[in-house]
């Protein structure tokens, strides 16, 4: 046989065959034929990013092309202008303002866009389950945005006749973008517990009835019940600002009893809704010389408590006191926290959906 040489006579039966190599010697270096490497995957967080935003725009392109959409944008505006001309024609009738009106409009139709954005982004999101989280974020941004631009221009224009700050027309757009997001997450996620509409909507309408109306009435059947006893030593050295507001004390003397309320307890259970979620944010645009300006700070007092109403309690004077905690971002976490609840609901729920129609074992152990 050609390349392969015979035996010699005598030669040891052991000895391996020799072989010739034919075709030369084989070369492992890259060449220009070889085949090409693949494109990285964009699997950064630019990329990411990307493939979130196109298909957030996917997602959010048929609202935007559809007229119901805005006339359900419309239909807030003029809900949350009509309520508040309302509320203020019915303040008048009653000589509730004593120092007058100018400006009121303005502030409670910005309060009422608060609640319109948190309805329409809860019904946007429950309309348009899909996608992944980040997508859902961003498609709700982009419709809060929409919304934004036409209620920052009709505030502005409320404004200018009523008598409103400007400033509070950008806190308002802010606000609106932030919870057309969060209740379209919301709205998402209960869309996603049941294969019927009814069960899910009826889920949804609960949450959000909560987070826009029953925390501030929860939180108003439960005030009494935070009454108490505590102990105070005597303030010295007192400072106030302008507004009669204490800034500086010290504390003297033995501890002695006072009747308070520990507000600061169960505060954060309002902090949640839309409104005073604006009022935290909108405070310092908020005009000093209206009357309802009270109501911008009387959230912040309550989630202190009672320790920066009453000097010298426990016999901590007010440097030693602990900073106020902002209402706008404990609003924001709770509602954060209740979006991502039902979110991880529908989840699970829509898993187990899957693992059901596909014959899988639901929460079955097999035995061995």
């Amino acid at each position: 046989m050609a390349g392969v040489p015979e035996h010699q006579s005598g030669s040891d039966p052991a000895r391996e065959p020799e072989y010739e190599v034919i075709g030369g010697v084989i070369d492992d270096q890259p060449s220009g034929l070889a085949a090409p490497k693949p494109p990285p995957d964009p699997s950064g967080g630019s990329g990411v990013l990307r493939v979130a935003a196109g298909e957030a725009w996917v997602n959010t392109r048929k609202s935007l092309s559809s007229w119901w959409f805005w006339m359900a944008c419309m239909l807030g505006i003029a809900f949350a202008w009509g309520s508040a001309a309302g509320l203020v024609a019915w303040a008048e009738s009653n000589s509730w303002f004593l120092a007058g009106a100018a400006g009121s409009t303005h502030m409670i139709m910005a309060a009422v866009l608060a609640l319109a954005a948190a309805v329409l982004g809860a019904g946007w999101g429950f309309r348009h389950p899909e996608g992944r989280i980040p997508v859902l974020v961003l498609s709700g941004v982009i419709r809060g945005a929409a919304l934004a631009v036409m209620a920052g221009a009709s505030l502005l224009l409320v404004g200018l006749y009523d008598g409103g700050p400007a400033a509070l027309a950008g806190v308002a757009v802010v606000v609106v973008v932030l919870e057309a997001a969060l209740f379209g997450l919301v709205g998402a996620g209960a869309r996603r517990c049941s294969t019927k509409v009814a069960p899910a909507a009826v889920l949804a309408t609960v949450l959000v009835a909560f987070l826009c109306v029953g925390n501030v009435v929860l939180t108003i059947l439960i005030l009494p019940a935070t009454a108490g006893s505590d102990r105070m030593s005597v303030p010295v050295n007192v400072e106030r600002d302008d507004s009669g507001r204490t800034i500086s004390y010290l504390c003297v003397g033995e501890l002695g009893p006072v009747n308070v309320e520990h507000t600061d307890r169960i505060a954060w259970l309002a902090t949640s809704n839309p409104v005073f979620i604006l009022g935290s944010l909108g405070v310092d645009a908020a005009s000093p010389n209206n009357e309802l300006g009270w109501l911008f700070l009387g959230l912040q007092a309550a989630v202190d408590g009672p320790s920066r109403e009453v000097p010298c309690l426990g016999g901590i004077s007010r440097d030693g006191l602990a900073p106020p905690a902002p209402v706008a971002l404990t609003g924001l976490a709770v509602q954060g926290v209740v979006a991502a609840l039902v979110l991880a609901a529908g989840h699970r729920l829509q898993s187990r959906r899957v693992r059901v129609s596909s014959g899988g074992p639901v929460g079955a152990r097999t035995r061995k």
